[in-house]
């Protein structure tokens, strides 16, 4: 669970089906409907769960320096190094990780969005500097939360920004292939701008990947990555502790109340 997007879908599902509920008068399809919204609402309920796991290992491991980190699971607030950056694709904003999709929306129907491009810089390391000392961080299998994104939809190819179609050659896709009638583009980029204040927590362990050329300070035995598990969390955001336990908080009764709802309503459809 490397996202916090399942829950609205599921969601959005929900109303439509329930009213078709009201007025359906075929119990096959009252069935797949009841079956369906009880898969939702225990995959709800046991997201739900995982959320509050995390929240309560924010609550519970203790906030470290990069100098005093522990092999195990640690949180250690820095900010990014300006070492090898990146220019985010659509802002040109120097920066340690970028994120950026390309949506094709039909205006006929406000339901059907299709990703044509999409990518991310999960794959390259970065560091991570405090008062104490500078650290690797390797975001492969990181859950990155960044809360300021750079988004414009577009409905017509003059419309595009000259760096971005810059940006889509390079990446070998013409931007007038893009366009076709009654559709519109929306892009969206998120970033982590060098000098940007982060929160990463995640495993410290031995650095198994090591840059020929690290900054000045950097540790070089350690490094902040996934743990050997999957379920491990890993987490790389640029919010406050205080703010990721009450976002985490927020989404755990979230899911709990619909989770357990959709259950409960559709035992009550299947009972029926």
């Amino acid at each position: 669970m490397t996202r916090l997007l399942p829950l609205f879908p599921a969601l959005a599902a929900a109303g439509p089906a329930y009213a078709s509920f009201s007025g359906n008068s075929h119990g096959g399809e009252t069935l797949v409907y009841s079956v369906g919204l009880l898969l939702s609402g225990i995959f709800l309920f046991f997201w739900a769960i995982f959320q509050l796991r995390t929240k309560r290992l924010l609550q519970d491991i203790p906030l470290s320096t990069i100098r005093a980190m522990a092999p195990g699971l640690v949180e250690v607030r820095g900010t990014a190094v300006d070492w090898c950056p990146f220019q985010a694709p659509f802002t040109g904003q120097r920066c340690v990780y970028y994120e950026y999709s390309i949506q094709r929306k039909d205006k006929r129907d406000d339901n059907y969005i299709e990703t044509v491009l999409k990518g991310d810089t999960h794959d390259s390391p970065f560091y991570l500097r405090d008062e104490t000392g500078i650290v690797l961080v390797l975001p492969g299998g990181a859950e990155v939360i960044i809360t300021h994104k750079y988004h414009f939809a577009t409905d017509k190819f003059q419309d595009v920004p000259e760096r971005v179609n810059t940006f889509l050659k390079t990446r070998g896709v013409s931007g007038q292939d893009l366009f076709t009638p009654h559709k519109q583009l929306i892009f969206t980029e998120r970033c982590l701008p060098i000098h940007e204040e982060l929160f990463v927590f995640g495993t410290c362990r031995e650095a198994s990947h090591r840059p020929a050329e690290p900054p000045e300070g950097a540790i070089r035995e350690l490094c902040l990555a996934q743990g050997h598990r999957a379920k491990d969390v890993f987490l790389v955001a640029d919010l406050t502790q205080r703010d990721l336990i009450y976002s985490f908080g927020r989404q755990t009764r979230m899911g709990l109340v619909m989770g357990l709802a959709l259950i409960g309503g559709s035992l009550y459809w299947l009972l029926k």
